[in-house]
């Protein structure tokens, strides 16, 4: 027992979690938290008093080519999990809209 070493804590950490996320990240969640803000809105039926699916997928697919169509953007070979990713983030901004997501 003597023989392992200490857990390693540095005194200060040297990146933020918000630092930590992948550069698609940043490329994905403004153009969400942009569609949001226009869409989710209380004179939109598909969106209020709760989202339908199909306003939802709709919402995912408008994000999607609004990435997809800034400059510099590569379409991965992940094409179905890049939607996935943006299908979440969608879901989580509109939950916490809403007062509803807690962390």
């Amino acid at each position: 027992m003597s023989q392992m070493m200490p857990p390693y804590y540095p005194t200060q950490p040297t990146e933020t979690l918000d630092q930590m996320y992948p550069a698609i990240y940043y490329k994905c969640y403004p153009v969400v938290k942009r569609a949001c803000e226009m869409y989710d809105v209380p004179s939109n039926p598909m969106f209020h008093p709760y989202p339908t699916r199909a306003g939802v997928q709709q919402l995912a697919d408008y994000c999607c080519q609004q990435i997809a169509a800034e400059p510099g953007y590569m379409m991965d070979r992940q094409g179905g999990l890049f939607r996935d990713l943006v299908l979440i983030l969608l879901l989580r901004q509109l939950l916490f809209r809403r007062g509803i997501y807690w962390y």
